[in-house]
């Protein structure tokens, strides 16, 4: 039943006035309070957490917009029969509001954690660059080495079904082995070569609890100290091997992610997935589709590959082919921030010159210049085929429509690099496909250490690999290429992203080389926005060879 709760009395400019306030709350039975204490924290209070109602949440919290009563009351009026739930009717009513009503955003409303295993590298940014309504985490390339081997004695990387079908299939298992070969017998020379430089007698950690000062190992007495010590330093071995090892593994290298979302994320990631007609992305679409249809079936129903996406990606590789033909790109630096159109026309040059950036190898002020000679019948032809043929509403064209962020970055880094920053949200971002067109960098201890040689050997193998399946796999070819190799993207921005990204990507325990790209953008933006210094006040500019060493030793502090 209801209560009113009324009557007090306030004071305004000496005049006492009585004030009615009216709430209407639900007062429950105690059989409904029994009942509801299974799915929510509070009977009582106007703040609680609903659990235990998987893919019912989303169905209560859509009547919201269409009914008075509280979730609660909704739980018990509608779907709740003979004391427990009626998923039935729940599935229903998701159905009708879905796809009766067409209402996106309570796909919002109802949430899942999906765990993807065994899946490459490649697959992984595919996934993590829908970016939003989802959070993803992914095994670390700097704490796992990868070294291990299958129950069939092969080392962990995908054999791309349709590659290893065709006349590439032996040369594609015989490449990524020796790549894998290599990698696995540098690890253990690498942590050598770093206990020389740094050895246990000379190791330092702020170990102690409560004490930031820095003991070696021969300064502690107490045992949990010296054995937090020790796992301290061979974890801070360890983490500075595989990070500079890291950048010999294959984008088909196994690894394994989980990521909470909602459905939303989840139907437009299926249908992603699903479109882009690559053998272990329609797998991991159809695995991802099954599981979740267990705890959302209705919010992922309508995901399926989607023909006019599928259409404009192979229109707009031959249109891009055909313009950028015999064309080579230029060099560029490795950080360019682009100047901001000026006029109508150079807005939309620049847009224009975005929807080529992907299907190209091409720097972006390159595809500017490129564009803005172009006659205008030949920029409307471009602007035409990468909207399409737009059937429906839902047909949305790609990311490059985002253009117009004040600072737009073209940028040039490994792989690794890449995998790194990509997953910043509030942003805009555009990728071009993974080659070793723009080379690679060995990081300087690999040719201090005297592995120059076998580092050489497994970036040719790879090299060779990419270009002979690029021209009949040409996505598939991506997965022979090596996070060492560089590869080019934009990243769009406003400046309060551009001082979180900045800021977070600068901090001691970054890894090296995406510290050095992102401190050269903050750089640029205060080159040429000096009144932005405060926003970047805390972008570390000073060099950590061991920067995870006091990251790792504060969570020995904590007990970790």
């Amino acid at each position: 039943m209801f209560i009113i709760v009324s009557k007090y009395i306030f004071q305004i400019r000496d005049t006492y006035k009585l004030q009615i306030h009216i709430e209407l709350k639900m007062e429950f039975t105690q059989e409904e309070v029994d009942i509801l204490k299974r799915y929510v924290s509070s009977t009582s209070s106007n703040i609680f957490v609903l659990t235990g109602l998987p893919g019912i949440i989303g169905a209560a919290f859509a009547r919201y917009s269409r009914a008075s009563a509280g979730v609660r009351e909704t739980l018990l009026r509608e779907f709740i029969i003979d004391g427990n739930i009626d998923s039935k009717k729940a599935d229903g009513f998701i159905r009708r509001i879905l796809l009766a009503y067409g209402d996106d955003s309570v796909g919002e409303l109802e949430g899942a954690h999906l765990a993807l295993e065994q899946i490459s590298i490649l697959a992984t940014k595919e996934i993590e660059d829908r970016r939003i309504g989802g959070s993803p985490i992914e095994q670390s390339t700097r704490y796992v080495e990868y070294d291990t081997k299958d129950e069939n004695g092969r080392f962990r990387f995908l054999r791309e079904q349709n590659v290893m079908n065709s006349e590439f299939g032996g040369l594609y298992e015989s490449t990524l082995t020796r790549v894998f070969e290599i990698y696995a017998d540098i690890i253990p020379k690498l942590k050598e070569f770093f206990k020389k430089i740094k050895p246990l007698s000379e190791a330092e950690y702020a170990i102690k609890l409560n004490d930031l000062d820095k003991y070696n190992f021969s300064e502690l007495n107490d045992d949990v100290e010296r054995k937090a010590f020790m796992r301290t330093y061979e974890t801070d071995i360890k983490t500075k091997s595989c990070d500079t090892a890291r950048f010999l593994l294959p984008a088909a290298t196994f690894t394994n992610m989980g990521v909470f979302a909602n459905g939303r994320y989840f139907q437009n990631l299926l249908t992603h997935l699903y479109t882009l007609g690559v053998s272990e992305m329609n797998d991991i679409a159809k695995k991802s589709h099954q599981a979740l249809d267990t705890v959302m079936m209705q919010y992922v129903k309508r995901a399926e590959k989607n023909e006019y996406l599928s259409e404009i990606e192979l229109k707009m590789q031959i249109l891009v082919d055909s313009l950028l033909k015999g064309v080579q790109p230029n060099n560029e630096t490795e950080v360019v921030l682009l100047d901001n159109p000026r006029t109508d026309s150079e807005y939309i040059n620049s847009l224009i010159s975005v929807m080529i950036y992907s299907y190209s190898k091409h720097p972006m002020r390159q595809l500017r210049k490129i564009v803005s000679e172009l006659p205008q019948e030949k920029k409307a032809e471009i602007i035409e085929t990468y909207i399409g043929d737009r059937h429906n509403r839902r047909n949305r064209p790609g990311r490059a429509l985002e253009f117009g962020y004040p600072l737009t970055f073209d940028l040039i880094g490994d792989f690794g690099i890449y995998r790194d920053l990509e997953r910043h949200r509030i942003l805009t971002q555009q990728r071009q496909r993974l080659g070793t067109e723009l080379g690679y960098v060995i990081p300087p201890e690999i040719e201090e250490a005297g592995l120059k040689n076998k580092v050489e050997e497994a970036f040719e193998k790879s090299d060779k690999l990419y270009h002979l399946l690029k021209k009949d796999f040409s996505y598939e070819s991506q997965y022979a290429v090596l996070l060492g190799y560089n590869v080019r993207w934009t990243f769009g921005m406003n400046p309060r992203e551009a001082g979180h990204l900045m800021e977070l990507r600068t901090i001691p325990q970054g890894h090296h080389n995406y510290r050095t790209l992102t401190r050269e953008m903050s750089n640029q933006v205060l080159l040429r926005y000096p009144e932005l210094s405060s926003l970047l006040k805390f972008v570390d500019h000073n060099n950590y060879y061991w920067g995870r060493a006091d990251s790792e030793a504060g969570q020995r502090r904590k007990g970790g």
